[in-house]
Protein backbone atom coordinates (compact mmCIF):
# COMPACT_ATOMS: atom_id res chain seq x y z
CA UNK A 1 0.00 0.00 0.00
CA UNK A 2 1.65 3.33 -0.84
CA UNK A 3 2.06 6.25 1.28
CA UNK A 4 -0.86 8.36 -0.32
CA UNK A 5 -3.72 5.42 -0.14
CA UNK A 6 -2.43 5.53 3.82
CA UNK A 7 -2.64 9.03 3.79
CA UNK A 8 -6.11 9.23 2.51
CA UNK A 9 -7.71 5.95 5.04
CA UNK A 10 -6.29 7.98 7.53
CA UNK A 11 -7.83 11.14 7.00
CA UNK A 12 -10.94 9.70 5.96
CA UNK A 13 -11.15 7.43 9.51
CA UNK A 14 -10.59 10.85 11.14
CA UNK A 15 -13.56 12.61 9.39
CA UNK A 16 -15.67 9.58 10.01
CA UNK A 17 -14.68 9.40 13.63
CA UNK A 18 -14.84 13.80 13.84
CA UNK A 19 -18.34 13.03 12.11
CA UNK A 20 -19.76 10.05 14.57
CA UNK A 21 -18.94 12.40 17.66
CA UNK A 22 -20.52 15.15 16.41
CA UNK A 23 -23.93 13.48 16.06
CA UNK A 24 -23.84 10.88 18.51
CA UNK A 25 -21.75 12.08 21.59
CA UNK A 26 -21.53 15.64 21.76
CA UNK A 27 -23.06 17.49 24.23
CA UNK A 28 -22.89 21.36 23.77
CA UNK A 29 -26.06 23.06 23.92
CA UNK A 30 -28.27 23.90 20.85
CA UNK A 31 -27.13 20.41 18.72
CA UNK A 32 -29.59 18.46 18.18
CA UNK A 33 -29.42 14.81 19.36
CA UNK A 34 -30.78 11.83 16.78
CA UNK A 35 -31.27 9.26 19.26
CA UNK A 36 -32.68 11.46 22.17
CA UNK A 37 -36.03 13.07 21.36
CA UNK A 38 -37.34 15.04 24.40
CA UNK A 39 -41.23 15.55 24.09
CA UNK A 40 -43.00 18.18 25.64
CA UNK A 41 -46.54 17.17 26.33
CA UNK A 42 -48.76 20.23 27.30
CA UNK A 43 -51.69 19.42 30.04
CA UNK A 44 -55.41 19.40 28.02
CA UNK A 45 -56.96 22.56 29.82
CA UNK A 46 -59.00 21.52 32.41
CA UNK A 47 -63.07 23.11 32.91
CA UNK A 48 -62.60 25.47 36.18
CA UNK A 49 -63.89 23.82 38.87
CA UNK A 50 -66.99 25.62 40.23
CA UNK A 51 -68.13 25.43 44.28
CA UNK A 52 -71.27 24.19 44.31
CA UNK A 53 -73.92 26.29 46.54
CA UNK A 54 -74.17 23.98 49.79
CA UNK A 55 -77.16 22.85 50.07
CA UNK A 56 -79.86 24.30 52.27
CA UNK A 57 -81.14 21.10 54.81
CA UNK A 58 -84.69 20.90 53.71
CA UNK A 59 -86.83 21.90 56.34
CA UNK A 60 -89.93 19.10 56.78
CA UNK A 61 -92.39 21.35 57.28
CA UNK A 62 -95.48 20.79 59.79
CA UNK A 63 -98.74 21.09 59.44
CA UNK A 64 -101.45 22.22 62.33
CA UNK A 65 -105.64 20.85 62.23
CA UNK A 66 -107.28 23.83 63.55
CA UNK A 67 -111.66 22.64 63.86
CA UNK A 68 -113.95 25.82 63.23
CA UNK A 69 -117.99 25.56 61.96
CA UNK A 70 -119.98 25.84 58.82
CA UNK A 71 -122.74 24.24 57.55
CA UNK A 72 -122.97 21.43 55.01
CA UNK A 73 -125.51 21.20 51.84
CA UNK A 74 -128.55 20.19 54.03
CA UNK A 75 -128.32 23.17 56.33
CA UNK A 76 -127.00 21.38 58.87
CA UNK A 77 -123.90 22.37 60.90
CA UNK A 78 -120.78 20.45 60.52
CA UNK A 79 -117.12 20.75 62.11
CA UNK A 80 -114.87 22.46 59.33
CA UNK A 81 -111.06 21.48 59.43
CA UNK A 82 -108.44 23.50 58.62
CA UNK A 83 -105.04 23.45 57.91
CA UNK A 84 -102.20 25.78 59.08
CA UNK A 85 -98.62 25.52 58.52
CA UNK A 86 -97.12 25.85 61.90
CA UNK A 87 -94.04 28.79 61.57
CA UNK A 88 -90.59 27.25 62.33
CA UNK A 89 -89.74 26.92 66.35
CA UNK A 90 -92.79 26.73 67.09
CA UNK A 91 -95.14 24.50 69.24
CA UNK A 92 -97.84 22.99 67.20
CA UNK A 93 -100.24 22.43 69.57
CA UNK A 94 -99.53 25.85 71.04
CA UNK A 95 -99.94 27.42 67.57
CA UNK A 96 -102.99 25.39 67.15
CA UNK A 97 -104.88 26.57 69.77
CA UNK A 98 -103.57 30.39 69.23
CA UNK A 99 -104.99 29.79 65.62
CA UNK A 100 -108.32 28.56 66.74
CA UNK A 101 -108.96 31.35 69.42
CA UNK A 102 -107.47 33.92 66.33
CA UNK A 103 -110.63 32.35 63.82
CA UNK A 104 -110.83 31.83 60.77
CA UNK A 105 -109.06 34.16 57.73
CA UNK A 106 -110.52 36.37 55.65
CA UNK A 107 -110.77 33.96 52.33
CA UNK A 108 -112.46 30.70 55.23
CA UNK A 109 -115.18 33.40 56.02
CA UNK A 110 -116.02 33.44 52.56
CA UNK A 111 -116.38 29.51 52.78
CA UNK A 112 -118.54 29.86 55.26
CA UNK A 113 -116.27 29.39 57.99
CA UNK A 114 -116.74 30.73 61.80
CA UNK A 115 -116.20 29.72 65.33
CA UNK A 116 -117.93 29.93 68.46
CA UNK A 117 -114.71 30.57 70.41
CA UNK A 118 -114.77 34.35 71.32
CA UNK A 119 -112.15 36.56 70.35
CA UNK A 120 -111.61 37.79 73.26
CA UNK A 121 -110.36 34.28 74.84
CA UNK A 122 -106.68 33.92 75.98
CA UNK A 123 -104.40 31.08 76.05
CA UNK A 124 -102.97 30.77 79.42
CA UNK A 125 -100.64 28.35 79.10
CA UNK A 126 -99.45 24.74 77.36
CA UNK A 127 -97.69 22.82 79.69
CA UNK A 128 -96.67 19.37 78.84
CA UNK A 129 -94.62 16.86 81.35
CA UNK A 130 -93.92 13.48 81.03
CA UNK A 131 -96.94 11.62 81.93
CA UNK A 132 -99.84 14.84 80.76
CA UNK A 133 -100.62 18.09 79.16
CA UNK A 134 -102.36 20.75 80.16
CA UNK A 135 -104.04 23.55 77.99
CA UNK A 136 -104.82 26.50 80.48
CA UNK A 137 -107.61 29.08 78.88
CA UNK A 138 -109.35 32.25 80.44
CA UNK A 139 -112.61 32.23 81.74
CA UNK A 140 -114.18 33.80 79.78
CA UNK A 141 -114.03 30.95 76.93
CA UNK A 142 -117.36 29.78 79.00
CA UNK A 143 -119.62 33.23 79.45
CA UNK A 144 -121.92 34.00 76.25
CA UNK A 145 -124.04 32.56 73.72
CA UNK A 146 -125.97 30.30 75.74
CA UNK A 147 -125.60 26.26 76.06
CA UNK A 148 -125.32 25.39 72.52
CA UNK A 149 -122.68 27.96 71.47
CA UNK A 150 -120.51 26.32 74.49
CA UNK A 151 -120.66 23.27 73.94
CA UNK A 152 -119.87 23.85 70.08
CA UNK A 153 -116.80 26.53 71.24
CA UNK A 154 -116.09 23.66 73.83
CA UNK A 155 -115.57 21.24 71.11
CA UNK A 156 -113.60 23.19 68.70
CA UNK A 157 -111.36 23.28 71.45
CA UNK A 158 -111.24 19.77 72.27
CA UNK A 159 -111.11 18.22 68.30
CA UNK A 160 -108.32 20.85 67.78
CA UNK A 161 -106.27 19.67 71.36
CA UNK A 162 -106.39 16.02 70.68
CA UNK A 163 -105.33 16.22 66.68
CA UNK A 164 -102.46 18.16 67.33
CA UNK A 165 -100.47 17.00 70.53
CA UNK A 166 -98.35 13.79 71.40
CA UNK A 167 -100.26 10.78 72.53
CA UNK A 168 -100.82 11.83 76.15
CA UNK A 169 -103.36 12.77 78.16
CA UNK A 170 -104.93 16.25 77.60
CA UNK A 171 -106.17 17.99 80.71
CA UNK A 172 -108.64 21.47 80.18
CA UNK A 173 -107.66 24.20 82.62
CA UNK A 174 -109.81 27.31 82.90
CA UNK A 175 -108.22 30.17 84.59
CA UNK A 176 -105.50 27.74 86.84
CA UNK A 177 -108.19 25.44 87.51
CA UNK A 178 -109.03 21.84 85.85
CA UNK A 179 -112.39 22.63 84.45
CA UNK A 180 -115.09 20.25 85.99
CA UNK A 181 -118.55 22.36 84.55
CA UNK A 182 -118.90 24.51 81.82
CA UNK A 183 -120.70 27.95 81.95
CA UNK A 184 -124.00 28.32 83.85
CA UNK A 185 -125.63 26.23 81.94
CA UNK A 186 -123.98 22.91 83.54
CA UNK A 187 -122.21 21.69 80.97
CA UNK A 188 -120.23 19.11 82.45
CA UNK A 189 -116.75 18.01 81.19
CA UNK A 190 -114.86 14.58 81.78
CA UNK A 191 -111.46 14.57 81.57
CA UNK A 192 -108.59 13.56 80.43
CA UNK A 193 -109.99 15.42 77.23
CA UNK A 194 -111.33 12.72 74.67
CA UNK A 195 -114.26 12.70 71.45
CA UNK A 196 -116.80 12.43 74.30
CA UNK A 197 -115.75 14.81 77.59
CA UNK A 198 -118.65 16.54 76.67
CA UNK A 199 -121.38 13.58 75.73
CA UNK A 200 -120.98 11.40 78.75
Amino acid sequence: MSFWTKLVIVVLAGVAGFYIWTEFFDTKPGVEKKLVKEEIVEPEPQPEKTEEPAKKEEVKKTYATVYFLGVDKNSNGVFKKVTREVPEGKNKLTYAIQSLISGPDAAEKEQGVFSEVPKNVKLLGVVESESKIIIDISGNVQTGGGADSIYSRMKQIIKTALNNSPKKPIYLYIDGKQAEVLGGEGIMITQPLSENSLDE
